[in-house]
């Protein structure tokens, strides 16, 4: 049996597993883990709980090292001023050597052993002589990640068009696959700025609904389609996904608006 507990070492990052050992530790707790590239400062997001692991097949844990002391936060606040610094620089090389690229992060483990830039760019590039810069100004391993449109987002942050935080970077975990079909399924207006996130890709919402919309377009009848209703037959004029609703004319030009529970669709039956 392991003591597993569930950790993140940034917001809307995927849960991280890590052995617990004896340590005593509940959520928000602030630890030290070592991790596959280094160690990391995180918080507990995941009470522990006992497993029976299996070997070889599951993932390898990370393994809690201690729970956070005053003189890690402190080491924490000294890492993100250097992080700020390190992010200034390789936008300052970048500059320097014209390359396009765009620097979103850059992240030190918590041991300082290492540094990750992370960069957006279109196609392959030749970071190279970025890497030699990098590395003679930080005096530390530098590892350069590049990442695509909708990492960059999730990382750089910002308000989406519906005013909030962008969902990428407050709490999703992982980016779905998101088609034009969704759109319209929806009825929304098929145009670029109308569609596109701040990554210039279609927005992540698109599918937040789509399943709902999907299964209430199954039911709706189509505009012309002659229906039962409780008053008798009449002809949809009007579908309303929203309140799942139709509005229906008669013989006698009477206007009605029924729920879809209410009204009988007299579709063909299939032999």
């Amino acid at each position: 049996m392991t003591r597993v507990v569930g950790i993140r070492w940034r917001t809307a990052n995927p849960i991280s597993y890590a052995d617990a050992g004896d340590l005593e530790m509940h959520r928000n707790n602030y630890v030290v883990v070592q991790a596959e590239k280094g160690q990391e400062f995180g918080w507990v997001v995941k009470d522990p709980r006992s497993l029976v692991m299996s070997q070889p097949d599951d993932e390898p844990l990370l393994t809690v090292l201690r729970k956070a002391t005053t003189s890690d936060f402190g080491r924490w606040q000294q890492i993100k001023e250097m992080e700020d610094d390190a992010f200034s620089l390789a936008r300052t090389k970048v500059r320097e050597l014209q390359l396009p690229m765009k620097i979103v992060e850059a992240h030190y483990t918590f041991d300082r052993s290492r540094i990750i830039v992370t960069f957006g760019a279109e196609g392959r590039i030749d970071f190279r002589p970025l890497l030699r810069e990098l590395g003679t100004a930080l005096r530390c391993r530098v590892e350069l990640k590049q990442v695509g449109d909708r990492d960059v987002a999730k990382l750089a942050g910002g308000i989406g068009r519906c005013g909030l935080v962008l969902c990428c970077a407050s709490w999703m975990t992982k980016f779905d696959a998101v088609g034009i079909r969704m759109a319209k399924e929806q009825a929304l207006p098929i145009t670029a700025d109308g569609l596109a996130g701040a990554c210039g890709r279609l927005r992540c919402c698109l599918r937040f609904e789509y399943e709902q919309y999907r299964e209430i377009n199954r039911s709706l009848p189509r505009i012309g389609e002659e229906i039962d209703t409780p008053n008798g037959l009449a002809k949809v004029i009007v579908g309303h996904r929203l309140k799942e609703t139709v509005s229906v004319r008669y013989s006698d030009d009477e206007v009605l608006e029924w729920s879809l529970a209410d009204v009988t669709r007299n579709l063909p039956t299939k032999n």
